[in-house]
């Protein structure tokens, strides 16, 4: 009996969805847009989140020893450090790698490859890179490499702090966000009052046929689940749509994002088939949830029954 009042519910929907239409349009165009919206926001997420991360894989502290500081020496100190539980890695590179690399960066100024050429031996140490397990485990270790009793092994150390590039990436990111959620909201918003309206005229449209339901005996269910459906249906294919459209949008722009942002891994399309469920599963979730919760205060409004 239920399958069979459902079954009727969802014809009823779907006659007036057609009778509808362009006000079933007009719903379904405002909730893709609402939809892209939010898309938009979480494609900034990606790309604010991989650049980030790209700036702190490149922060570090750099120990550069002295020429004559013995292999031995060097291992002591790498092995103490190694006991602090802020550090994530400690990569030795041999005075040997430094001037490999040294010469390959400066092969094309003349002066800096003639006097290598005259220097005898290596003029460069060993260097230790360490890197910690989070930002804020840095000042513990820059402590730990400015302990006295290292003062004679070391030449150098360099810390590259890339806070400053991070708060910026995360500060425009924030503003994006922020404007992004407003456009979203508003949207959201505008979906819910035509989703409203669409009720209301629906119910304007059909009210001789709401009272002979009623005189046959119609339940308050029977009655009210037509109108639900309806805007639940616009709701799928809103999605349906919005999917399919940020999908298009992201094979015409990963080209200019990966230009645009080079050096970071972006791959937006990759990033939405990997969280598709969780992505478009939710806002189908929350579109349904909007559009039955906006018919059934229309219905509680305008509908007597």
């Amino acid at each position: 009996m239920f399958l069979l009042s459902l079954g009727r519910s969802i014809i009823f929907a779907l006659q007036s969805f057609w009778r509808n239409i362009w006000l079933s349009i007009a719903t379904i165009f405002v909730v893709t847009l609402a939809l892209l919206s939010i898309n938009f926001l979480v494609g900034i997420n990606a790309i604010s989140e991989s650049a980030v991360n790209l700036v702190k894989e490149k922060v570090d502290v750099s120990v550069y020893f002295k020429p004559s500081i013995k292999e031995s020496k060097i291992a002591e100190v790498k092995s103490h450090l190694e006991t602090i539980p802020q550090v994530k890695s400690i990569v030795y590179r041999s005075p040997e790698d430094n001037l490999a690399e040294f010469k390959s960066r400066h092969q094309d100024d003349q002066t800096i490859t003639e006097t290598l050429s005259e220097v005898e031996g290596n003029p460069l140490g060993a260097t230790l890179i360490i890197k910690a397990k989070k930002l804020a485990d840095y000042p513990e270790i820059l402590q730990a490499v400015d302990n006295p009793a290292y003062a004679e092994l070391i030449e150098e150390k360099s810390y590259d702090d890339h806070q400053t590039v991070i708060s910026r990436i995360n500060g425009l990111a924030d503003s994006v966000k922020k404007g992004g959620l407003v456009v979203s909201i508003i949207f959201v918003i505008i979906a819910a009052l035509i989703i409203f309206n669409t009720v209301r005229i629906a119910i304007f449209t059909h009210n001789t046929e709401i009272g002979v339901m009623k005189l046959v005996g119609a339940s308050n269910w029977f009655v009210r689940s037509p109108f639900v459906i309806e805007n639940v249906i616009s709701g799928i294919i809103a999605c349906i749509i919005s999917t399919i459209t940020i999908y298009i949008i992201l094979f015409f722009a990963q080209p200019y994002i990966v230009n645009f942002f080079q050096g970071v891994d972006v791959n937006l399309i990759s990033y939405f088939n990997i969280h598709f469920i969780a992505i478009f599963g939710l806002e189908l979730l929350g579109i349904v949830l909007l559009n039955i919760v906006s018919s059934l205060l229309a219905l509680g409004r305008y509908l007597k029954v």
